[in-house]
């Protein structure tokens, strides 16, 4: 608590102190493992991908929870690892999206995020393997990745775990987890506009015989921002210990604290036509937030897991989760379009936002071989149940006030707010059962069979409308099947169902319809240079109705969508991992061949229809413990229909540079630039069809000290 209440400074001393102080209780248990012999299926931490160093995984469980290898998933797969978030830096899941195949990350607000892949939304996220479907579709704040080892990104359909499916993709975050063997490390960073953060990361047993094992990740990061007016300060605290309670079953409790505190923020953003309907351009720096404004959102995650091995190779695991968000907010946001000779035409539309969430999840499953017809297959099957609580308050002020200019908005006062209503209530019930089964045919063929049945119900009112829906088994399958032409290159293809339900309202104010459809994807994998290095090209297909399509139309707050039927089509290409013992890179290609919707017109133009990235890293021979390395994202172009006005964005690349020395072996330095070509571009044209964006930042850098035991 003291830590959360003290000035900026302070914490940061508070947070080295406690780093520190954590060092020599640990050591001390680091001293005596030399004798302790410990069953290897509880030490998760060595299937870390910090362990390994790579950019690439051996195996993920993200599509059935059978721990397989990339090259035997029947689905495209993609990973980032700790390796590639420490060589760029990439503290933030907005960040670290863009350097994964075929995901755009959508930032239309400074502290409201959006992501997509294959031409729609993402809105299943999972922490550990357990879902955790995003309510409205946005990631509020600036969400870090201190506390994770990996990101595992499965694109198309994945009903099967994560209850209810889409078509895009699943972003399942890895947690790190306590290690064995003693470690510590702190991070320092300086960089652009005041950027300050200080790391702290200590791990290892905690007895002496290694059986209860800890690790605690302290962030604390204070910046100002290109944008005029915007800074922000974060706060993360993770705990989690882990307790071999006998030789094959270990129990883990874990915390999460994440606090986000912005002021100056964004809502909604810059309006991009004058009144007469040409195009306005902006200095990057411009935002349209005034002084008085904040957005801060506060994250607490318990969760709690228990897994027992048997004999027989077979596990099962259960775990409780609780998390609760907090958000409050102070915003204003733009109405109308400027007169291009006098400046007016712009008004105000200010509002007050409390929003309390609180999810529980528990989920358990069991996993393990059987044998039929004289082969040795594979069985997964649990059950996910889950309950989630919103309440939302508003107060709103004066509508319509007008702007003498653009330029007046920053020093635009604060209005007199009226007391909080209640604008939502509403409660989402849903239980999932799930099954797979690997079937080893032939040593060359193995299908996966499974699927899910979901119940599902939505009770409350959101903004005077009421929030009803209701589901009662319903069933998505699954179906996929690896052909393996030998020991490194694979065929595959695989089937998902699609069903979603949704919490959007059309014009009429009535909730959309569930999503429904159906994903198909065929491929080719490959395995390189002794499994160091892998590859994937997949062709991809998708069938929905309802899908809920923004209008661009807003009626008390609230956006109105529109639910219409799509198909989709394309490729995409992805590599990733080492081609030597000196150069590891990461890099994909993905091309959006067609959206078309009931009408055959195109859908979300918005979205690039060519999407590539690059990134490499190289150690250097001739200096030793030298790494430099390069990454370069590229996109086509887009466009927006703003009322009958076509606004249209070029294709832009960005490029970033690192470089890290490595000093002994226990300091090290870094330095990294970010878009060093200076690219200016808007941030998404998602939401432009109102008429509104804001562009990316400049060129800017971070210089990092770290130490390291």
């Amino acid at each position: 608590m003291q830590y959360l209440l003290c000035d900026k400074v302070a914490r940061q001393k508070i947070l080295i102190a406690a780093v520190m102080a954590a060092l020599p209780q640990i050591a001390f248990a680091e001293d005596t493992l030399s004798e302790v012999k410990v069953n290897a299926n509880n030490i998760q931490a060595d299937q870390s991908s910090e362990k390994t160093k790579s950019y690439t995984v051996k195996s993920t469980a993200s599509a059935t929870r059978l721990d397989t290898s990339i090259r035997e998933t029947p689905q495209s797969v993609s990973v980032i690892t700790r390796e590639q978030l420490d060589d760029f830096r990439l503290t933030s899941v907005n960040d670290a999206l863009s350097y994964a195949t075929g995901i755009i990350v959508d930032n239309y607000e400074t502290d409201r995020n959006e992501y997509s892949a294959r031409g729609f939304g993402i809105t299943n996220f999972q922490v550990d393997g357990i879902g955790a479907p995003l309510t409205y579709g946005s990631v509020y704040g600036d969400l870090d990745l201190s506390i994770y080892d990996r990101l595992e990104v499965l694109r198309g359909a994945n009903g099967l775990l994560t209850a209810t499916g889409n078509p895009s993709a699943a972003i399942n975050f890895v947690r790190k987890r306590p290690t064995k063997d003693f470690q510590a490390r702190v991070d320092v960073s300086a960089g652009s506009w005041d950027d300050r953060r200080i790391e702290g990361d200590v791990s290892g047993s905690i007895n002496a015989d290694g059986s209860v094992r800890g690790r605690l990740v302290l962030v604390n990061q204070n910046k100002d921002s290109y944008l005029d007016r915007y800074s922000t300060e974060k706060n993360v605290a993770y705990g989690v210990i882990e307790a071999d309670i006998t030789d094959n079953t270990t129990l883990a409790l874990g915390h999460t604290y994440h606090q986000n505190d912005a002021s100056g923020n964004v809502w909604g953003s810059l309006p991009l036509l004058y009144a007469d309907g040409s195009k306005r351009d902006y200095k990057v720096s411009d935002s349209t937030a005034p002084e008085w404004s904040y957005w801060k959102n506060t994250n607490n995650i318990t969760f709690g897991e228990l897994t027992h091995y048997f004999n027989n190779e077979w596990k099962i695991k259960g775990q409780l989760t609780r998390k609760k968000m907090d958000s409050d907010a102070r915003l204003l946001y733009i109405l109308g379009n400027e007169d291009r000779s006098t400046g007016l035409g712009l008004s105000s539309y200010p509002g007050m936002y409390k929003t309390s969430a609180i999810d529980h999840v528990v989920d358990i499953y069991a996993s393990g071989p059987f044998e039929f017809a004289g082969r040795k297959h594979e069985l997964v099957f649990g059950a996910t149940w889950s309950k989630s609580s919103v309440v939302e308050t508003e107060r709103g002020a004066a509508i319509g006030v007008p702007f003498s200019s653009f330029d007046s908005i920053g020093s635009f006062p604060l209005p007199t707010f009226s007391p909080a209503n209640k604008a939502s209530d509403f409660t989402t019930k849903t239980a999932n059962i799930y099954a797979a089964s690997k079937f080893n045919v032939t040593d060359a063929l193995k299908l996966t069979t499974g699927g899910s049945v979901l119940s599902y119900k939505l009770d409350g009112t959101a903004y005077g409308v009421d929030q009803k829906a209701d589901a009662d088994n319903k069933f998505t399958p699954y179906l996929g099947a690896v052909y393996n032409l030998n020991d490194a290159h694979t065929l595959y293809a695989s089937y998902a169902g699609i069903y979603k339900p949704q919490v959007e309202v059309d014009a009429s104010q009535k909730t959309i319809a569930p999503l429904e459809g159906k994903n198909y994807e065929v491929g080719f994998k490959s395995e390189w240079l002794n499994k160091k290095l892998n590859s994937t090209f997949a062709l991809f297909k998708t069938e929905q109705e309802h899908i809920a399509q923004p209008t661009g139309a807003v009626v008390n707050g609230k956006s109105i969508y529109e639910g219409i039927n799509a198909v989709s089509k394309g490729y995409e290409f992805d590599v990733s991992g080492e081609v030597s013992d000196r150069f590891s890179m990461s890099a994909g290609y993905t091309r959006l061949m067609s959206i078309k919707g009931d009408h055959n017109q195109n859908l979300n133009p918005y979205i690039p229809r060519h999407l590539a990235h690059l990134s490499t890293v190289y150690k250097v021979p001739f200096i030793e413990n030298l790494k430099v390395g390069a990454s370069l994202n590229w996109q086509s172009d887009t466009y927006v229909n703003i009322g009958a006005v076509r606004y249209e964005q070029d294709s832009y690349a960005t490029l970033n540079l690192m470089a890290s020395y490595k000093i002994d072996n226990h300091w090290s330095t870094a330095v990294n630039l970010y878009n060093v070509t200076d690219e200016k571009y808007l941030t998404t044209l998602k939401y432009a069809n109102s008429g509104q964006a804001y562009y990316a930042a400049p060129i800017n850098g971070l210089a990092t000290l770290t130490w390291q035991y």
